[in-house]
């Protein structure tokens, strides 16, 4: 067998695991683990099954050859990423990848023609984000007014949506631009109000249009601005924010879909709420029970579908079982089942040491 230590590391980082863990639990010295890791030796099929059993991966997963994107494609560029530690930030990267290679092993054998076109809008061709986020809307047909499901007009375009535990509250949602495969992948916080991931879809959906994978000083701002364009046009809620008072900001939710603190944030840009206002409502946001992490007036969050049709269409339509699809995905079926089925984890491993898996996944 081929053995590629970098898959190594990715199942390590994956499963959040440290690498003296992982020899601990596969009976080697964590100086010969390193090696492993390193290239300098090739671990024998007792090692290398113990470490896919603690990582849940299977034991293929280190033969895999696949690009693999780094922290500087694969977008984690929001300004909390400054303040967290790194091993949230490595765990979330190899969430990503893992779910990636997956996916695309997924799509290789699809052909889908029938699709709305994800488009590119670099913002530095553009007059603003406010602008590229009307050019989308057009181009995806939306109607004006509220989005009704934005998961949906995503999903549309050909591009997967998955939820899943990023495992830190400040990591909202994740997006990797089609380098090597034939789509773009987004991955949002499944810990998130329903409100809060609309926000963050939006808001990764702007990188993916505005700035292709390159970092810039202002992307942050660029693409909240562009979210919330997205969300609330202006041509179809500036008479809503004429006069804002706190105790309207709720109907106004009902409608939107977007959190409160989204819609201080939209008045605000649109210049009507002065700054004084805009302080006082997120004064009175932030007196709110739970602030404004879990603002009152939530709603349904909305359901990715489009890796459970793919699915769908494997088994009915090709005659694979979930074991076949999981094998195809090179994935843990017990993994894949609890990721992309939404059924619970099959085996539990807390008896052999540190759990593998310090959050689930789970596409709805």
């Amino acid at each position: 067998m081929t053995f590629n230590p970098r898959m190594l590391t990715l199942a390590k980082e994956y499963a959040g695991l440290t690498q003296a863990a992982i020899a601990h639990h596969a009976g080697i010295s964590q100086s010969l683990m390193s090696k492993i890791e390193n290239g300098f030796e090739v671990p024998s099929a007792t090692t290398l099954a113990s470490v896919a059993e603690i990582c849940a991966v299977p034991v293929e997963f280190f033969q895999q050859n696949d690009q693999l994107l780094g922290e500087g494609l694969v977008d984690l560029f929001h300004k909390k990423r400054l303040t967290l530690p790194a091993k949230p930030l490595r765990q979330a990267n190899g969430i990503a990848n893992v779910i990636r290679l997956e996916v695309v092993r997924l799509l290789r054998s699809l052909d889908i023609t029938e699709r709305a076109p994800f488009p590119s809008f670099p913002i530095d061709q553009h007059e603003s984000p406010e602008e590229i986020a009307v050019l989308v809307r057009a181009t995806w047909r939306i109607p004006s007014g509220p989005i009704s499901n934005l998961v949906e007009a995503v999903e549309n375009t050909g591009t997967p949506v998955l939820l899943a535990d990023l495992g830190h509250e400040r990591l909202f949602a994740i997006s990797m631009p089609a380098i090597g495969a034939n789509t773009h992948l987004i991955i949002v916080n499944s810990k998130l109000p329903a409100s809060a991931q609309r926000f963050a879809l939006a808001h990764e959906v702007g990188h993916l249009v505005m700035h292709d994978g390159v970092a810039s000083e202002n992307m942050e701002k660029e693409t909240n601005d562009f979210a919330s364009a997205l969300l609330m046009p202006a041509a179809d809620i500036t008479k809503h924010l004429r006069v804002v008072r706190f105790r309207d900001l709720g109907g106004l939710k009902a409608v939107w879909r977007v959190s409160l603190a989204a819609l201080i944030y939209r008045a605000h840009s649109l210049g009507q709420i002065t700054d004084r206002q805009y302080r006082t409502l997120n004064m009175d946001l932030n007196r709110l029970p739970h602030g404004r992490k879990r603002e009152p007036g939530e709603f349904p969050a909305e359901t990715p579908t489009l890796v459970r049709r793919i699915i769908k269409h494997y088994q009915s339509d090709l005659g694979y079982s979930i074991t076949e699809i999981a094998k195809l995905a090179v994935a843990d079926l017990a993994e894949f089942e609890s990721r992309y089925l939404g059924r619970p984890e099959l085996r539990s491993l807390a008896s052999k040491g540190p759990s593998p898996r310090m959050f689930s996944l789970v596409s709805q």
